[in-house]
């Protein structure tokens, strides 16, 4: 329930009555768009109470009398009503034609977390929302436990707060099979993993508000007040310690894979590509005269083409040969199903299929664990010690600017700078040799 608006005009009977006769309805506002207004007619007898609606999206005006007066009755609810009653038929009514106008299904009851999720992810998934499956997961987890039965207007900043904090010194999920009891690490201790676990709480808490967001603005909930964007995130959290591997790590990691995998490798080292763009590649995606690899479909959302060196170049020309537009350059020999007595074919890679294969070949290799993610932080690392500008290397990456580049890989760029300045600065032949020279002392 809305909480009432305080009008002295038309809170009391006797204020009302005390007002003028006019054609016009004398309106206040009970929320942004939402308007009550008292009518007093010229015979001055009871007045009614009337409700006006703007829609913005759909730019329509409605109105609407909700019932008369108590202005010489005595109030009922229901055939005379006072100031109070009328704001709560009132906003009854908005809620019914703002369903009306926009064609989504009234929602009956109290309005709560769940719904306003579920409410969200539908229209993530309308727009195209990258990421959808892993927001859900985390609102399953995280946000419909604490607050799945919560009425939005119930929510507090205080709350939301404590939930921050619970969230932020919980142990971190481990990637369970199925049917089987979930697995947790160990209690976050050093410094890196206490930052680690406030950044997951943080991008928790904005699938939330991203949630209670929508259900404000398409008005599928009023409340007296936003509780949820007083909530701030917790500071500090995105000095992340990207690792790097250097080229003869790189050789190293090369070696250490199977063959199937060993083509995925080469490829994220020679393009940066996200292991999810690489496995989706087709033939048809490698343009041998432009030497580019062309991304379709990025985490983005935008296509972008990758220029190659002459050696990935000559990397894909061997991948595509003799090869049908159509087939998907990568694959690997596995089990065609769950069972394991099925024979084993050549079949496409899995999204979650990267993480096995990339440890074996870490431990062959001799190198720390590392995710397939790390392989285009080195790509871009090594882009950014050869000089390259960092506008050049965010477009190599598909970002839209160089935020992101700057944040993971600014502090390699000041050698890298200082060198290309040196060498490629123009030489401008005006300064002429001074005459003073600099004294020697001589020790003895």
């Amino acid at each position: 329930m809305s909480r009432a608006v305080k009008n002295s005009q038309l809170q009391t009977r006797s204020s009302r009555l005390e007002l003028t006769c006019q054609e016009e309805p004398y309106w206040i506002s009970l929320a942004p768009c939402k308007h009550l207004g008292y009518y007093r007619p010229a015979d001055k007898g009871a007045g009614t109470w009337r409700c006006r609606l703007y829609d913005p999206e759909t730019r329509r005006r409605s109105k609407h009398a909700i019932g008369t007066t108590d202005d010489f009755e005595d109030a009922d609810g229901i055939n005379y009503l006072n100031f109070n009653q009328a704001q709560e038929m009132a906003h009854e009514w908005f809620r019914g034609e703002h369903h009306a106008l926009t064609g989504e299904a009234p929602k009956q009851g109290t309005f709560t977390v769940t719904d306003a999720m579920d409410a969200y992810f539908k229209d993530c998934k309308r727009r195209g929302v990258k990421g959808l499956d892993r927001m859900e997961c985390a609102s399953k987890v995280h946000i419909v436990p604490a607050f799945g039965s919560v009425a939005v207007g119930k929510l507090t900043r205080t709350r939301i707060e404590r939930w921050m904090d619970a969230l932020a010194s919980s142990k971190a999920r481990v990637r369970t099979k199925h049917g089987k009891k979930q697995a947790y690490r160990p209690e976050p201790k050093t410094d890196d993993e206490r930052r680690a676990r406030k950044d997951t709480a943080n991008r928790i808490l904005s699938i939330l508000k991203g949630a209670l967001n929508h259900a404000l603005d398409r008005r599928l909930v009023s409340t007296s007040g936003i509780p949820w964007q007083a909530v701030k995130p917790f500071r500090g959290t995105t000095k992340a310690r990207v690792r790097f591997l250097s080229a003869e790590e790189q050789a190293r990691l090369v070696n250490g894979s199977d063959q199937d995998f060993r083509r995925l490798v080469k490829a994220a080292l020679y393009t940066g590509c996200r292991f999810g763009e690489l496995v989706s590649l087709q033939v048809r995606d490698f343009g041998e005269e432009a030497g580019t690899v062309f991304i379709a479909e990025s985490k983005s959302g935008k296509p972008r083409h990758i220029f190659l060196t002459d050696e990935a170049k000559a990397f894909f020309v061997g991948l595509v040969a003799g090869r049908a537009p159509d087939d998907l350059l990568f694959l690997h020999l596995a089990f065609d199903g769950r069972q394991w007595k099925l024979p084993l074919v050549n079949r496409p890679w899995k999204r979650t299929e990267q993480s096995r294969p990339m440890q074996t070949a870490c431990k062959a290799a001799g190198l720390e664990i590392l995710t397939f993610h790390e392989l285009r932080h080195s790509y871009a690392s090594m882009l950014v010690n050869a000089g390259i500008p960092l506008a050049y290397i965010a477009a190599q990456l598909g970002h839209s600017d160089t935020r992101m580049v700057e944040k993971h890989y600014g502090h390699l760029a000041p050698n890298a700078l200082a060198e290309s300045i040196r060498k490629l600065a123009p030489v401008l032949g005006f300064n002429e040799p001074g005459k003073v020279v600099g004294l020697k002392i001589k020790t003895s």
